[in-house]
């Protein structure tokens, strides 16, 4: 309990730090948050263009859609908002060896390279992205209760650190690769799956998008569980998957400090 509450602490003295640095420049993070809300605006209009030649795709309508698209924008956004920039740091200080003053710190290296910054920016988007959610469940007739609201913040919760899972062991292969920005190019792409229903993809592409490269986990199990659109059985496996990942990362974490090679060394 006591290290909880020290690594608590710190989480929050880190993230203090980032919205000082934040505030410095509040011209860039004013337009972070426009083009990121043009980015889900444009992803409503193709919506939009797609449901008006039809009324269904793959069983889902144009709010239930919504609803998936939503969930997906917030997941994203909070993601990018703890985990993403500190990966993209983390190749270049295991590639420049500029880990040393981590890896002298009385505390969890991993945790303090996963969670150093803070983009203020994406978390204010997310909340954008509730809102979404919130107006389509309306349009639906769908009532949330407090339980559905709790079970989904945990696989919300869950998602990201899927997503953090994925980013991270891409980025711990600079240990052995030397460059590692080429799999984040593929991280995004594989990332794009997460959009739309699982259903629309053939068996095979499916099984892969919900085992090895889990993008329809993160999403479409969140999303199914406002709308009623979750085979049983989902919710527990997505829960496990993300437990399997994130010890996953710890492990390759391990690994890779082994080949770590200090700018000083």
């Amino acid at each position: 309990m006591a290290d909880f509450k020290k690594y608590l602490r710190l989480t929050a003295l880190m993230m203090k730090n980032c919205l000082v640095r934040e505030m410095q420049f509040k011209a860039n993070f004013l337009v972070r948050l426009f083009t990121e809300m043009m980015w889900l605006v444009m992803q409503f209009i193709y919506i939009g263009v797609m449901y008006g030649q039809t009324g269904q795709i793959a069983g889902w309508t144009l709010w239930e859609m919504v609803v998936l698209a939503g969930t997906n924008y917030v997941i994203s956004q909070l993601f990018e908002a703890l985990f993403y920039d500190n990966c993209m740091r983390l190749i270049d200080q295991i590639r420049q060896g500029d880990l040393d003053f981590n890896l002298v710190k009385p505390i969890n290296t991993q945790f303090l390279v996963s969670l150093r910054y803070t983009d203020y920016a994406s978390i204010v988007n997310s909340s954008v992205g509730i809102g979404v959610v919130l107006f389509a469940l309306g349009k639906l007739g769908i009532g949330v209760t407090a339980g559905g609201m709790v079970l989904f913040a945990a696989l919300v919760a869950n998602s990201i650190l899927i997503y953090y899972s994925i980013l991270f062991i891409l980025s711990v292969w600079t240990f052995w690769i030397g460059r590692s920005n080429n799999l984040m190019e593929l991280y995004w792409q594989f990332g794009q799956f997460s959009r739309y229903p699982g259903e629309i993809y053939p068996w095979l592409l499916r099984r892969l998008l919900q085992t090895l490269i889990p993008m329809l986990i993160v999403s479409n199990v969140p999303a199914g569980v406002l709308i009623h659109k979750l085979q049983g059985g989902l919710i527990l496996y997505g829960f496990t998957l993300g437990a399997v990942f994130l010890a996953l990362t710890a492990w390759i974490w391990q690994a890779g400090l082994k080949h770590y090679r200090s700018a000083s060394s």
